[in-house]
């Protein structure tokens, strides 16, 4: 590997991997006009690069299995049906159990911003953050837990993918190397998608309550937390990031698992 392009090194590692495998199965792949190998700068960082280069002249290590396919791929499958059934449950105030979308919860951020009765930027802000940062922690705090449990059933079929056969164990590797390698930006990716969704609430936010008359008799609490409104959309979409970050480590470990074990994990 040069140490001046280990970027460079991956990827040649990567697409030669790709080739033999692809080789090994007596199948060519459809030419495409971009190998998903040039994608890795967008996904890797220049210590990332450097551990995958390295992971990727390696040869994999013989492996040894406490369990068999079929009874490792039942535990997996049995895990992630049960953390699914986790991540679709609504996200709730964990002092209450009250929907993030409540009208009193609503009720209660503006009346301690003064809102709107006043209609300054600075106190909307105030009421936007009373409403989103609990929702974010708990959203923050599942997406961490699923993804660490996803990371949990990878690490214990891996010896049994492994174990299958050299080109499984080879394929084990690579995923790994990738898994590890562009952890940093994935990781940065989760945060902006995050730091989005806080501020498109604010934004949002804002817009409902300059679109209030003047004077304000009553905020309609109830069209605020409703699906469509400007409260209770926002918690169903970050309800639905929490899904979507499940769904997508699940994807990536079932992947994995049909090109060695040759069964889906869902």
């Amino acid at each position: 590997m040069s140490p001046r392009r280990p970027l460079a090194s991956a990827t040649a590692a990567l697409r030669a991997s790709s080739q033999g495998s692809s080789s090994s199965q007596g199948r060519s792949s459809p030419a495409r006009s971009r190998h998903g190998a040039e994608l890795l700068p967008e996904l890797l960082d220049f210590e990332g690069a450097v551990q995958l280069a390295q992971a990727l002249e390696t040869t994999p290590s013989a492996a040894s299995a406490s369990w068999g396919a079929s009874e490792a791929i039942a535990i997996a499958r049995q895990r992630l049906a049960s953390a699914e059934r986790d991540v679709r449950r609504p996200l709730s105030d964990p002092r209450t159990g009250a929907s993030f979308a409540a009208p009193d919860r609503i009720a209660h951020a503006l009346e301690r911003a003064g809102v709107p009765a006043t209609r300054q930027r600075k106190a909307i802000a105030s009421a936007a953050h009373d409403l989103f940062a609990p929702l974010e922690t708990q959203m923050l705090r599942r997406i961490t837990a699923v993804r660490q449990l996803v990371a949990e059933v990878r690490r214990e079929i891996a010896p049994t993918i492994a174990a299958s056969a050299p080109n499984a164990a080879r394929l084990e590797q690579i995923d790994a190397a990738l898994g590890q390698a562009t952890s940093a930006r994935s990781d940065a990716l989760f945060s902006r998608a995050i730091v989005a969704m806080r501020d498109a609430f604010a934004a949002d936010l804002e817009v409902a309550v300059l679109a209030l008359p003047k004077p304000c008799d009553e905020v309609p609490l109830a069209t605020w937390a409703s699906p469509s409104g400007p409260v209770g959309e926002h918690v169903a979409r970050c309800e639905a990031f929490v899904v979507a970050s499940f769904l997508h480590e699940r994807a990536r470990l079932d992947m994995l698992v049909r090109n060695t074990l040759g069964e889906r994990l869902a």
